[in-house]
């Protein structure tokens, strides 16, 4: 392939788990997606075919016209990995049965099952075969990046750029689970790692496993119930699973197994130290919930002390991998002044490491310096144009109302969230990453606590204890929060300041705290003018803001809104300049 052609497009890819496709354009991220908002298939790990598809039909282009599809892991460094994990349930004391049903799944995952619907490790060796196979032939190169350097990318693009520290904690890497890093002048260079299985990202699955969440999906809902109980289970984890040990940690992952709690395999030694495990039927009770407080309370007290053992005396931290989705240890890093800032990127899981993979690659190919890739827009998905959304309503066969002045559309859907309805919001491209930063969401207000639960228990259909973010302008966050920089992608749980929290109790979770949204105009300014109109109203620039899904991945198509729309409780669809109304 000629690479002397001033269109150089490169294709990040990640598979195996938040499966996802990326395009970049010479320096210039243009389009990413992630491959369960097309699927329909919650945490999707196939390989993402779809969003690979969704790239090339951003531009009109063909595979062929791809210079490098880049992979967000090393696949030979993998084998170490491959390694420690079947030597892990070899050491463990578990019946024959057991064993063999570990082994199966374990096979299953890093060797595949012959089925599209699951990636696996092999995969890695035969991405010129499958993309060739699906896409009819591709000639371009293929590039493999390490795992945690390719999310340190994702969090460093979206920074001021600044030299900072990055941290990386996550479930595992091809042999690490943690690694810090130093950034001078662009450089980024590797401080200190933590070696696998010794990982906080395995500590934390094993808990929301033990709890009754979905592993690897259900981490966020054992943040929300933490602070609804008391760390009284901390000492025993202090003792016993996750200590502190000189400058980093040491998590007795034998104990606390993470691949015995993805088969639902509990030792008698865990029971016996917190009791049974709970089952996904099973009412919460108090140690339920004192166990995620002493999980998140032992975690936070691990995050802080790496970062203070480890401090290089920067003032601005990067943070990356899947455990940078935890919004209120976040949010501890800011109230402790460890660091002056912190940036946390839209899709900091392994979506977002497809991402970086494709930068690394694309600076390489250009012989760019990495300061030259900015990712500061995380409306990244598809368009879809008012003729086609016009035409997906009527097939609905729901009313409608069109209109053509948008000061007028944002102030009456404003008026309808004033008084007490719920609005679901869709608007331009989709955002990538699992948070809804105001182009697929549901909005409420936040002045009255009986949306919260309406919510929960009547649209979102889930456990009543889940919080909901606040979007707010960025110009009268500090009215309500105590947060001294923005939150433009929902990963900072900050403490709604005392007169705030009887205005807007909707969005004020239990301790006290909110994962704060902030909004600026120029970043979308359809968004933020829906606030403002609100503002207008009521005299609060702030909105409940939940994800515009029920029990499924965020909504994509237009299609994929009408449906959930009709299959709700939700009073209005606001989709484009169109405001959908239900049949009374």
């Amino acid at each position: 392939m000629d690479i002397g052609v001033s269109m150089k497009y490169v294709i990040g890819i990640s598979t195996m788990g938040s499966s996802a496709a990326c395009l970049l354009e010479d320096n210039n991220i243009i389009f990413a997606i992630e491959e369960e908002r097309l699927s329909r298939i919650k945490n999707d790990s196939s390989f993402p075919f779809l969003s690979i598809q969704a790239c090339l039909d951003y531009k009109n282009i063909t595979i062929n016209d791809i210079h490098t599809i880049s992979v967000y892991w090393n696949k030979y460094d993998f084998i170490t990995r491959l390694y420690k994990t079947f030597f892990i349930l070899l050491s463990n004391i578990f019946t024959d049965s057991i064993r063999k049903s570990f082994f199966n799944s374990i096979s299953n995952k890093f060797f595949g099952n012959n089925s599209e619907l699951s990636g696996s490790w092999l995969d890695l060796f035969k991405i010129r075969y499958i993309v060739s196979q699906k896409f009819n032939g591709f000639t371009g190169n293929i590039d493999y990046h390490n795992h945690h350097l390719c999310h340190a990318v994702s969090a460093y693009v979206v920074s001021d750029k600044s030299d900072s520290t990055c941290l990386i904690i996550d479930g595992g890497g091809e042999s690490t689970s943690t690694e810090q890093y130093i950034i001078r002048s662009g450089n980024i260079i590797k401080q200190f790692s933590i070696k696998w299985p010794n990982s906080l990202g395995h500590y934390y699955s094993f808990f929301t496993g033990f709890l009754g969440f979905k592993m690897l999906e259900g981490e966020y809902k054992m943040m929300g119930l933490s602070p609804f109980g008391s760390p009284t289970f901390a000492p025993v984890i202090e003792e016993n699973i996750l200590k502190i040990s000189k400058k980093y940690y040491k998590f007795k992952f034998k104990l606390a197994s993470y691949h015995s709690a993805l088969n639902g395999y509990y030792s008698n030694s865990i029971i016996k130290l917190i009791g049974l495990p709970r089952h996904s039927s099973d009412v919460f009770d108090k140690r339920h919930m004192d166990i995620a407080a002493s999980v998140q309370y032992v975690y936070e007290k691990i995050l802080l002390h790496i970062l203070n053992a480890n401090h290089n005396s920067d003032k601005v931290l990067l943070m990356a991998g899947g455990c940078a989705l935890n919004v209120s240890a976040n949010g501890k890093i800011i109230r402790n002044r460890i660091y002056d800032k912190i940036f946390v990127p839209p899709c900091p899981h392994d979506a977002g490491a497809a991402i970086g993979a494709a930068i690394l690659s694309s600076s390489s190919i250009l012989n760019y310096r990495l300061e030259l890739f900015s990712f500061n827009n995380p409306y990244l998905g598809p368009i879809y144009s008012e003729e086609h959304i016009e035409c997906a309503i009527i097939q609905s066969g729901l009313k409608f109302i069109k209109f053509q002045d948008t000061q007028n559309f944002l102030d009456i859907v404003a008026s309808k969230i004033s008084t007490g309805s719920i609005v679901a919001w869709f608007q331009g491209r989709s955002e990538f990453g699992p948070r809804a930063l105001g182009n697929r969401s549901l909005l409420a207000d936040p002045r009255f606590i009986v949306v919260r639960d309406l919510i929960n228990e009547k649209v979102k259909q889930r456990e009543l204890f889940r919080p909901f973010a606040p979007s707010c302008k960025i110009e009268v966050v500090n009215q309500f929060f105590d947060i001294d920089q923005d939150s433009p992608y929902m990963n900072i749980a900050a403490e709604v300041l005392a007169d705030a929290r009887s205005i807007i109790p909707a969005v004020t979770h239990i301790d006290g705290t909110a994962r704060v949204h902030t909004v600026k105009k120029e970043l979308n300014e359809k968004y933020w003018g829906l606030l403002n109109s609100f503002e207008k109203i009521t005299g609060v620039g702030v909105l409940l803001n939940t994800s515009f899904n029920i029990q499924e991945p965020i909504v994509e198509t237009p299609e994929d809104a009408l449906a959930c729309f009709i299959s709700s409780g939700i009073d209005y669809l606001a989709i484009d300049n169109f405001l959908v109304v239900r049949d009374e």
